[in-house]
């Protein structure tokens, strides 16, 4: 085990804080919010030599809650032009959390690798964590890592392999989703993307399985092929109570230069040996591409691609939500959540959830980076960004919701379905000062990340997510809703 003070003290001194957070608010209507992130805990690392495609700051938060305690979450992201992960730790559904390094994924937190990409966090039924990512060399060799602590963050394994590959002349890896078997705790599986080293116009998803609890990787397996001139992007995994395991992703079909899209969904009943054939869960009509309404410089154009999903583990149900424009005619796009009731078989027709005004200007009326998640009473949330409160002034003013949804007496994805929306954020933020990545990466233009953090904590939900802190840099914040 790699003790937390010993790895820590040449690197990011004083390091683990307590976060108070007020639970109080005057106005119901905004939860009480936190921030999570603090000053850079690799200060006295020297820089690497891709900085300058890399985010300042702390951005794309996600969450997880141990399944036998929700008091008890936590939130992970890369930080400083991701030089390194961070983890914040709550046992009390985040009234106060304490945050430090996680250890071992690049040089400036103890390992080899520079950066860090696709942070995940996972409890396993033992009340472990674990931490995934992916990481990259400066010469472009990548790896999906995982660290396992047992005691809340304290101390934490070396790294273990999930998918590696030192040569970037034969492509690379992305770990993007994990998923803890609720049944065995020992069993942990992570989906990969594995993109060639030509022009990227295929690529395939590999699953791997790990049955120690993340200490180790089974070598991987082949989940999905995409085929010539097809991408397969965006896989959220689901292991649903009887150990089906479900992935939900994007199909990008590339067709003289426009891109037809949809989402998909394949099972496996053998722990990954095999999958279903892809049953369509609907088009996705998004926009692809969305810019500041009055700059037209691009925001967070990566989300568009990118679904998410939640199980209902009272029924089995599961929701699956995303950007999509066929409620405005292809003006914007709003959040489309569609539901399976029998383990993603088949699928209900898209119903509009984001509760964006439809009586503003298009530009404005956006919504992305969306996420779901289901209370244990069958409550359904969905998270989402807009520009509601945009205006021709100088800020480009953005905002983050929540829209909550009792599944009685209809079903959430139904369109009689009733949502009740609460602002996240007490006062706007301004896109603007999100740190800009060059136009020659991907992603590019503003950007806070691909994905934001949602979780159950037992008595609501928590959500995390990130927002410029001055120009240039983003911090992570967070907030609790009943």
């Amino acid at each position: 085990m790699w003790r937390r003070i010993t790895l820590l003290a040449a690197a990011v001194p004083a390091l683990a804080v307590f976060v108070p957070v007020d639970a109080t608010s005057a106005d119901v209507r905004v939860p009480a919010t936190s921030r999570l992130s603090g000053p850079s805990p690799f200060a006295n690392c020297a820089p690497g030599p891709r900085d300058h495609d890399k985010a300042d700051g702390a951005i794309e938060p996600v969450l997880a809650a141990d399944p036998s305690d929700p008091r008890r979450l936590a939130a992970v992201w890369p930080q400083d032009h991701q030089r390194g992960a961070v983890i914040a730790v709550t046992h009390d559904r985040g009234r106060t959390w304490q945050r430090s390094v996680v250890p071992g994924l690049t040089r400036c937190s103890g390992g080899v690798h520079e950066y860090v990409d696709e942070v995940a966090v996972t409890f396993t039924g033992d009340g472990a964590l674990v931490v995934t990512g992916t990481v990259q060399k400066g010469d472009g060799a990548t790896a999906g890592l995982s660290v396992r602590s047992a005691d809340g963050a304290r101390t934490w394994t070396r790294p273990a392999v999930i998918t590696q590959e030192t040569d970037p002349a034969n492509g690379g890896f992305i770990t993007v989703s994990t998923a803890a078997d609720p049944r065995d705790h020992r069993v942990l599986y992570a989906v990969t993307m594995q993109f060639p080293p030509t022009e990227r116009t295929t690529n395939r998803a590999l699953l791997s399985r790990s049955v120690d609890g993340g200490r180790s990787w089974q070598p991987p397996r082949l989940l999905l092929e995409a085929g010539t001139r097809r991408l397969v992007s965006g896989h959220r995994l689901s292991v649903l109570d009887d150990g089906t395991l479900l992935n939900v992703y994007t199909l990008v079909q590339l067709r003289d230069g426009a891109r037809d899209l949809s989402v998909q969904a394949v099972r496996s009943r053998d722990g990954g040996a095999s999958w279903s054939r892809p049953r369509k869960v609907a088009d996705l009509r998004t926009k692809w591409l969305f810019q500041d309404p009055e700059s037209g410089d691009q925001v967070s154009h990566t989300t568009s691609l990118l679904s998410d999903t939640a199980v209902d583990r009272r029924t089995g149900r599961v929701y699956a939500v995303w950007q999509d424009a066929r409620f405005s005619d292809g003006a914007a796009d709003g959040v489309a959540m569609a539901s399976s009731g029998d383990g993603g078989r088949t699928w209900t027709e898209p119903v509009k959830v984001n509760r964006t005004p439809a009586t503003i200007s298009p530009p404005n009326q956006q919504a992305f980076t969306v996420s779901v998640e289901t209370g244990r009473d069958g409550t359904v949330a969905v998270a989402y960004s807009d520009f509601r409160h945009n205006d021709a002034g100088t800020p480009l003013l953005t905002d983050r919701w929540l829209a909550l949804c009792s599944p009685r007496p209809v079903s959430c994805a139904d369109p009689a379905a009733t949502w009740r929306e609460t602002r996240l954020t007490t006062t706007s933020f301004d896109m603007r000062k999100a740190p800009r990545i060059p136009d020659a990466t991907s992603p590019r233009g503003f950007f806070l990340g691909e994905q934001m953090g949602l979780v159950a904590n037992g008595r609501g939900f928590t959500t995390t997510w990130a927002a410029p802190d001055v120009p240039g840099r983003a911090a992570v914040h967070a907030a609790n809703r009943r």
